[in-house]
């Protein structure tokens, strides 16, 4: 007989209500769907890797007027920059994922993308408009 050291890890997290940007900041997602561990904290945006491993990061924004330019961050370093297709449709949206080898106590957050100007960001209570999350694949 031998024992599987099994760890979970992982968070889903939404936007309640619209949210206005006028600089590039990370998206405060306040409505956590689920958080394995407590790793997410709604009033900062930012995952604290509990673990070591291959992780999958997902992003989605719902842009109001034409912006949903985002980066997936880790340490405060951009790793992705997602660009919707801008067809002079109001609203757009855009969404990445992408695996990545973290190490425990890197943070992890989206930023919105602004360059200047100011943006809403599309949230709700029963629609998923814009979402961020993360799930271990398998630690180290």
């Amino acid at each position: 007989m031998y024992s599987l050291d099994y760890r979970s890890a992982g968070f889903l997290a939404s936007l309640s209500t619209d949210m206005a940007f006028t600089a590039s900041e990370y998206i405060r997602f306040d409505i956590k769907e689920y958080d394995f561990g407590n790793n997410y904290n709604p009033a900062t945006g930012v995952y604290i890797v509990p673990y070591a491993g291959m992780y999958l990061i997902h992003a989605r924004v719902f842009g109001l007027d034409n912006h949903a330019r985002h980066y997936i961050m880790v340490d405060g370093n951009d790793v992705t920059y997602t660009f919707e297709y801008n067809s002079d449709l109001d609203p757009q949206s855009s969404s990445t994922s992408i695996t990545l080898h973290l190490q425990s106590g890197q943070e992890v957050a989206i930023a919105l993308y602004l360059s200047s100007g100011s943006s809403t960001v599309r949230g709700g209570t029963t629609k998923m408009y814009t979402s961020f999350g993360a799930t271990l694949i398998y630690g180290d």
